[in-house]
């Protein structure tokens, strides 16, 4: 079964309610009655020695009359909604608020063994005096340290469970009021997680269905819009990978179709004739030359796939940067030649160590360098420079070709990327070399930038970290 956001909200409310309506019967009621019991205790008999120690002063004043005292009484039961007992030492009633005298024969003492004895007593029922139980509160009435009687206060305990009862009625009725305003607050949040999940939920949906450009609508800013707007990033990315995706197989497709027919096409020629077999040896040079292309892009293709599959694996060593640079730009004199081009090294010193492997290095170099010479034009110079900066070595390639737009350049580390002005120009190129670069000088920590401008030419700079000679 489906457990929904808002039945959990209402299975939490329902525990908290009961939680808060269990506690307050049957924890705090008792309670209450109790610490109630124990004020009207207390109370009666603070009244009780008052009454008391005024009969005993008024006792010993001549003319002193019991119903003159009863009469003062009464006065004090309206006050006190509780009635005055007057007792003899014997245990005898003498008089009562209530109307009972000496004739009615009560005798407390038989009555209610102890009750004469304690402070206070619960409960008590005296036959022909209380019409139920009451609470009553004793004080001896003494003269010279002689008991001359007891003053007795009652107080029905109908009267004491009613208060406590009242003031739990007034609590119960406040926490509902309470638990209703709490019902609202949970139904509230329940609405607004509701209405947040599901509106993700749909927007998720539509990412599914190739719908990318959706955007959820949530309400608030928490940590609901933090996830909206982190699905709608990973959407984006997912749309832009798509992308790249199809660019990569229709850029895949291409690059290798290209060489494929050429091959197809004069090898089919050769086969059935229609290249004289005295001119064949031109046509199968370019059918190596189309097929050294394949290999490259091969290469180049299972260099980025270990790239990003195993990441850049590198041997550090310590290296001549000078003596590399040397050795590897006098492997493009055949191509300097057929271009009428040089390659001009400025070098600060005779040695310049670095510290980073030496093979990735060499294929950088190398790609900067074919690059350079690729979109050169013919007697022009490819300048690459060495200089040492505190702990860096920068390395400079730098060349007067035909320059990268600039809305180019930030794409030129992508791959396959190709300016439409190198793709007219330069057939050979797989468009995987720049990207191979970024990714080496990244793996080693260090960066590499470029300076472009059209029609003027284009520098790449990268650092290395310095070794010490």
């Amino acid at each position: 079964m489906k457990h929904k956001v808002w039945h959990k909200y209402a299975i939490v409310y329902l525990i908290v309610a009961a939680t808060i309506l269990l506690v307050i019967n049957l924890i705090i009621r008792p309670q209450n009655r109790k610490y109630n019991l124990q004020e009207h205790r207390s109370r009666l008999y603070k009244e009780c020695q008052i009454i008391a120690d005024e009969y005993i002063d008024e006792y010993t004043i001549e003319g002193f009359t019991l119903n003159s005292f009863m009469l003062q009484m009464r006065a004090v039961k309206e006050m006190l909604k509780a009635d005055v007992w007057v007792v003899g030492a014997d245990g005898k009633l003498i008089a009562s608020t209530s109307g009972q005298t000496a004739d009615s024969g009560i005798n407390l003492d038989s009555e209610v063994p102890k009750l004469l004895d304690s402070l206070y007593m619960d409960n008590v029922t005296v036959n022909g005096l209380t019409g139920g139980s009451v609470l009553c509160a004793v004080e001896p009435v003494k003269e010279s340290y002689r008991i001359k009687g007891y003053i007795v206060l009652a107080e029905p305990m109908s009267q004491v469970t009613e208060e406590s009862d009242s003031f739990m009625l007034r609590l119960n009725l406040v926490s509902g009021v309470c638990l209703l305003l709490l019902l609202l607050v949970f139904f509230a949040f329940a609405v607004y997680h509701t209405r947040n999940l599901i509106n993700i939920d749909k927007t998720i949906i539509a990412y599914t269905d190739g719908d990318f450009s959706a955007e959820a609508d949530v309400r608030g800013r928490d940590e609901y819009r933090d996830i909206a707007r982190s699905a709608h990033m990973l959407a984006e990315q997912h749309a832009n990978l798509v992308d790249y995706q199809k660019n990569f197989v229709a850029n895949i497709s291409h690059d290798f179709r290209s060489p494929l027919t050429s091959i197809k096409g004069y090898a089919a020629a050769m086969k059935d004739g229609t290249i004289p077999y005295e001119i064949q040896g031109k046509y199968l040079n370019i059918i190596l030359f189309e097929t050294d292309r394949l290999s490259n892009l091969t290469n180049d293709l299972l260099d980025l796939s270990n790239f990003e599959n195993k990441g850049v694996r590198l041997i550090y060593e310590k290296f001549d940067i000078v003596k590399m640079l040397k050795q590897s730009s006098s492997t493009f004199e055949g191509k300097c030649s057929q271009k009428n081009m040089k390659i001009r090294l400025v070098f600060p010193e005779n040695e310049l160590f670095a510290y980073a492997d030496k093979g990735k290095i060499q294929q950088v170099v190398h790609n900067l360098i074919d690059n350079a010479i690729k979109f050169s034009k013919p007697d022009s110079v490819v300048t690459v420079v060495v200089a040492e900066k505190r702990d860096k070595v920068l390395v400079s390639v730098k060349d007067t070709g035909i320059g990268i737009p600039k809305d180019a350049i930030g794409k030129i580390w992508e791959r396959f990327y190709k300016t439409d002005l190198s793709r007219g120009k330069d057939k050979r190129g797989t468009g995987l070399g720049l990207s191979i670069t970024k990714q080496i000088i990244a793996a080693h920590n260090e960066n590499i930038k470029v300076i472009s401008t059209e029609g003027v030419g284009t520098e790449f700079v990268f650092s290395l970290q310095r070794a010490d000679s």
